[in-house]
């Protein structure tokens, strides 16, 4: 396998137990009452199953893990209705999802004792049949031989099939690491869309008919023209009201997301901050395989397949003499698009990679992501109108689904920042939302959904697929990576290029932390081997026993892994810790090491890479005697310059005043390899 797989497999190998053991709590979570309803297990399963192919995980005791996970699950929900019975049907929270009861008691009515076998392999019952089978008083023997045996089936399909999508990445060699993370990411992408969906479409309606009732009740007690109006359109008999309930609550929140993330744009807050770190953790997904993907999808939001789609929409709506539903899509999609052409022109914020010129230079919002999001829901939500609540559901999925992997692909290719794909989607929902409000308070007249839903289909096949065919050569080449490396003198850094270099670091949501107290010029290694010599060490690997430590009574920080911390999007490139002589509590120093984008060049030496690092120091304590937790000190003097002496104090420079805090004097450690 190549560097980067290599590099995936020592990653994944340290992190062994956080691996089974997550995999036992999502099995076991998802067979309990409600919150199994609420748990995206198969996603989970299926993403850290594939990177068993890569060596990194074990088959086995990932079988084992899910099977133990189910099996525990399934009883523990048993237990529960075989110990309360059926009042167990009336406490919360069971009592706030009578309809979850219902299916299920019907489920196993129809089914018996086989039902416990197939609910788990049924999503949407599989979390309350087993209570329903202990409620109902099922022989605790007949049960259980179901449990173990469906646990046994059920384990092994998921596993492997989750090895199996890995195993299909290992024959791409070098790539297949980043690939398997790509997966997983795209996987639990996918689930949190489709959950959030699903939630909106059966749980929200509820949640805006309460709210509805009471804003309804207090208009009645107003005499005024406002709540006069409000009470017309807030009328009981209005069979369409919970459905505009639910719109109202959508455009309210699409609303408040857009003006609280233009807020952060302008003020420079902590979002803009995580703009950069997310680009870099992108970046470092990419490959030509993940490109390929990518540029195709995005393709599919480009302004050719969306005019194709609104213009064979309206020939549908046209046919059918649907002209106010006409006029209302073309409202979306026009007015989406002038408000993003604005608002860029009117911002001026620059795009990660410069590759567009003119008004298209500028970044914020995302055309991509308001657009299509203006588009699709629009048309998502008159479909979904006259249909039922099954294939409301699927429509509505697959709207976002197609919605948000075009706004993805824009965050991947680089060529948006993340706050400007969530600020178009936000707008583009809310605009959407917005227009199907009027339109849907005139009751309407069908717009066909099967026939407008094939349109869309079929455009998307045909349209998008000479598109990609035609566009995607040139579109690889627009997208490639570029590297954002900057070359400086050694002599100008040793002077003064050094203060150009981050003075904190960011984490990957934009907070700023430590301060970052040391840079290296040359060699990951040289430093590795000077700082072993004098007695500096790399920290316990990620393990099943390293992580059990942290249950342990009498654990020293010693026998403890390292904690990761992200720098803008970056994992640390090398960590080694240094033992605290002379303390009352449990304490190490700890050194991070973060690759620049900066390489020093030189007269007569080959360039060479300049790394920048924190050093802090950390002390361990007991919460609640049972779980050991690390926390950092605000000195950060005191650990640079045992850093200092350890490397031969080459040189400490300070920022300024304006960088003090306490427990730092705002100076930073140069230091250079010899071997350079």
């Amino acid at each position: 396998m190549g560097a980067s797989v290599t590099a995936i497999v020592e990653f994944a190998g340290t992190h062994q137990g956080l691996a089974y053991s997550l995999i036992v709590a999502v099995a076991l979570s998802e067979a309990l009452p409600v919150v199994g309803a609420f748990v995206p297990g198969d996603a989970i399963i299926l993403g850290i199953s594939a990177l068993v192919a890569t060596g990194a995980l074990h088959l086995w005791p990932l079988i084992a893990a899910a099977t133990l996970g189910a099996i525990i699950g399934d009883g523990v929900s048993y237990w529960l209705g075989h110990h309360y019975h059926h009042a167990i049907i009336g406490r919360w929270p069971l009592s706030q999802y009578p309809a979850l009861v219902t299916r299920g008691e019907e489920f196993f009515q129809c089914h018996g004792g086989k039902s416990v076998f197939i609910a788990r392999f049924t999503p949407g019952v599989r979390a309350i049949v087993p209570l329903i089978a202990g409620t109902l008083l099922m022989s605790p023997t007949r049960f259980y031989a179901m449990n173990v045996f469906s646990a046994i089936v059920w384990a092994p399909s998921h596993i492997l099939a989750g090895a199996a999508i890995g195993a299909s990445l290992v024959l791409l060699g070098a790539v297949a690491g980043r690939l398997a993370i790509f997966v997983v990411i795209l996987i639990a992408f996918s689930a949190v869309t489709v959950w959030t969906t699903r939630y909106a479409v059966r749980r929200l309606p509820p949640l805006a008919a309460v709210g509805q009732d009471r804003l309804r009740a207090w208009a009645q007690t107003r005499d005024s023209w406002f709540s006069r109006q409000l009470l017309s359109v807030l009328d009981p008999t209005r069979k369409e009201l919970p459905g505009l309930a639910l719109l109202g609550a959508i455009l309210i929140g699409s609303l408040w997301s857009f003006v609280g993330l233009l807020q952060d744009v302008v003020a420079g807050d902590p979002l803009v901050r995580a703009n950069a770190a997310v680009f870099d953790f992108l970046q470092a997904l990419r490959t030509a395989w993940i490109d390929q993907i990518m540029v195709a999808i995005t393709e599919l939001g480009g302004a050719t397949v969306t005019i194709a789609v609104t213009l064979a929409t309206l020939f549908w709506l046209a046919w059918r003499r649907d002209w106010r539903a006409s006029v209302y899509e073309v409202g979306a999609v026009s007015a989406a698009s002038l408000f993003t052409l604005l608002l860029k022109v009117t911002l001026h914020q620059p795009r990660p990679i410069a590759i567009y010129s003119g008004w298209d230079a500028f970044s914020f919002p995302s055309g991509h992501s308001t657009v299509n999001a203006a588009l699709y829901c629009f048309l998502a939500i008159i479909v979904a109108w006259e249909v039922g609540l099954r294939w409301r559901f699927v429509i509505a999925s697959t709207a976002a689904l197609l919605v948000t992997a075009i706004a993805f692909s824009r965050i991947y290719l680089g060529v948006h920042w993340i706050s400007d794909v969530l600020a178009g989607l936000a707008f583009g929902v809310a605009w959407a939302t917005l227009l199907t409000i009027a339109y849907l308070r005139r009751n309407p007249a069908p717009v066909g959904a099967g026939g407008l839903c094939t349109t869309v289909a079929l455009t998307l096949l045909i349209v998008g697929g000479i598109h990609i065919e035609r566009q995607h050569a040139a579109d690889m080449s627009r997208y490639a990576v570029r590297e954002k490396t900057e070359t400086m003198a050694l002599a100008a850094w040793w002077q003064h290029g050094w203060s150009e270099l981050p003075p904190r670091r960011i984490d990957l949501i934009g907070e700023i932390e430590e301060p970052m107290t040391f840079e290296w010029a040359g060699s990951r290694a040289a430093l590795e081997t000077e700082l072993a010599a004098k007695g500096w060490t790399a920290p316990v690997p990620w393990t099943i026993r390293s992580t059990v430590a942290w249950l342990a009574p009498d654990v020293r920080l010693a026998d403890l892994p390292v904690l990761p911390r992200l720098e803008n999007g970056h994992q640390e490139a090398l960590v080694m810790v240094y033992p605290v002589a002379g303390q009352t509590a449990d304490a190490r120093l700890v050194l991070r090491l973060w690759r620049s984008n900066v390489v020093l060049s030189g007269v007569g030496r080959t360039a060479v890479p300049l790394w920048i690092g924190t050093v802090d120091e950390e002390r361990s304590t007991r919460l609640m005697s049972a779980l050991t937790m690390v926390r950092g000190t605000t000195d950060y003097d005191g650990p640079r310059d045992i850093l200092a002496s350890a490397i031969g104090i080459r040189r400490v420079a300070m920022r300024g005043a304006d960088f003090q805090q306490a427990g730092w004097d705002a100076g930073v450690l140069l230091g250079q390899a010899s071997d350079r």
